[in-house]
């Protein structure tokens, strides 16, 4: 489990910087850089929309599709910290876990 910082602004599940989500999904099957990686599990927070309710988790679960990181455990993510970025993203492809190492 790890604690999320997310750059992504308006993401639904984002709260000052922090990831309100259950858990996360970080895809990235084929990546061997972060911007070939993606949260999958962002929404896009749409204008007049009600945001996330929830507080940001200190320890999220996040599973792992990028089985060449480093952190990737059996398709869990062993970081302690993450890093998510992808700003003014639309869709999951426009957001990149910046953790990922090779």
């Amino acid at each position: 489990m790890a604690n999320i910082v997310c750059t992504v602004s308006n993401c639904y599940f984002n709260k000052r910087e922090g990831c309100t989500a259950p858990a996360l999904d970080v895809d990235g099957k084929n990546a061997e850089e972060s911007r070939f990686t993606c949260c999958d599990t962002f929404i896009e927070q749409r204008p007049g929309a009600k945001s996330s309710v929830d507080e940001p988790k200190s320890e999220t679960e996040i599973s792992c599709k990028a089985v060449k990181c480093v952190y990737n455990d059996n398709a869990y993510c062993d970081a302690s910290r993450i890093v998510v970025n992808g700003k003014n993203a639309q869709h999951p492809e426009e957001t990149c876990c910046s953790t990922f190492r090779d």
